[in-house]
């Protein structure tokens, strides 16, 4: 084939299918991947050009992980310091770097990379980036704790996505806001702002299944475990759900409301697969959750507990440390052990003293 194509045109075709990512139009998204790949031969692209498509192609995968357990994405390659990039393109490096760590779960490592495209956003004229952007720093710092610039960051992607009328990404905002609202003890707020979102996420499978997996934790969180179960069982039986990340995360829900009701036999074959996903998944904060409940609930040794938080420390998942921590105690002391269920309450206070006096100095 002769290099007949401008690389106008194929730049034009690659920002549709950027266009695709952002709005979660999965199947598009891999149509016009394809059409891009058999256009670039064709061309004669710059540094500046490949390192764009690169980048497109690394956020390509990610979206794609979230359906497909083969499609994990690698590491991505820095741009080349002779490559001439503008603001825009910088913007994007550290946009979608800052992505890739969060799906790492490295989440101080990816708040410090969106904090330096924050810095670049004014370069980005388009409202479906600036969604996206706060979006995911919301996200990020929900997972870092600090929940009121969470919100901020929320309710600003959401207004955007419910503008542009995104509808997946404007729901997964809203269960992030709900989260919030369980988190601050106002479960009852989170599971009616849920209850919308359901509603909104007919249709949508994947985003449905996500939605009864939040319901789920909502429940669990406020110790309804039958409640928990049933949400946790219905987001099981939707296929694109089950069938991802997602999915892995709520079979180890559903063996924990189990477990937590005494039912252990039911528990266990859920629970092997759980920790089955979260090994293939290569997910830090399950894989330590999945040896906890070996601790706790299968193996009775407290040793394996300790490893389980200790774990969770080196990761900085203070939240997830004070959770686990405090299950604990509640089931030394349902033992009778005072001594333990004294040790890992004074574990779980520390890692929520933590968690809230962690200032935004330190994760930027």
């Amino acid at each position: 084939m002769g290099r007949t194509i401008r690389s106008e045109s194929v730049g034009a075709k690659i920002a549709e299918w950027y266009s695709c990512l952002l709005s979660k139009s999965y199947e598009q998204a891999i149509i016009l991947k394809e059409e891009v790949k058999q256009l670039l031969p064709a061309m004669d692209p710059s540094d500046k050009f490949m390192a764009f498509y690169s980048l497109v192609e690394f956020k390509h995968q990610i979206l794609v992980s979230r359906y497909d357990k083969n499609e994990c994405p690698e590491e991505i390659e820095p741009i080349s310091e002779k490559t001439e990039i503008d603001h825009l393109l910088k913007y994007l490096y550290y946009f979608v770097s800052g992505q890739y760590e969060f799906t790492q779960e490295r989440y101080r490592s990816a708040v410090k990379l969106f904090r330096k495209a924050e810095r670049l956003l004014e370069y980005v004229n388009d409202e479906a980036e600036e969604a996206e952007f706060y979006q995911y720093i919301g996200l990020v710092y929900y997972r870092l704790n600090h929940y009121l610039i969470a919100s901020s960051y929320m309710e600003q992607a959401n207004v955007l996505f419910d503008r542009l009328q995104y509808h997946e990404p404007a729901i997964n905002c809203q269960i992030i806001t709900a989260c919030i609202h369980q988190e601050l003890n106002n479960p009852e707020k989170g599971e009616a702002i849920l209850k919308q979102a359901l509603e909104r996420a007919k249709g949508i499978p994947i985003v449905y299944g996500q939605v009864l997996r939040t319901l789920g934790l909502n429940k669990q969180g406020q110790k309804k475990f039958d409640e928990a179960e049933t949400y946790f069982k219905r987001a099981l039986d939707i296929p694109e759900h089950k069938n991802t990340i997602f999915g892995a995360k709520s079979r180890y829900n559903l063996s924990n409301v189990l477990f937590n009701q005494g039912k252990i036999e039911e528990a266990l074959p859920h629970f092997q697969i759980a920790k089955a996903g979260a090994a293939y998944y290569k997910s830090k904060e399950y894989n330590a959750r999945c040896l906890f409940t070996e601790g706790l609930h299968i193996d009775k040794n407290y040793d394996l507990v300790d490893q389980a938080i200790a774990q969770l420390q080196k990761e900085g998942m203070d939240f997830e440390v004070s959770e686990l921590a405090e299950e604990a105690a509640h089931f030394a002391e349902k033992e009778g052990n005072t001594r333990l269920a004294l040790k890992y309450m004074k574990v779980a206070h520390g890692a929520r003293l933590y968690q809230h006096t962690l200032g935004v100095d330190s994760v930027v």
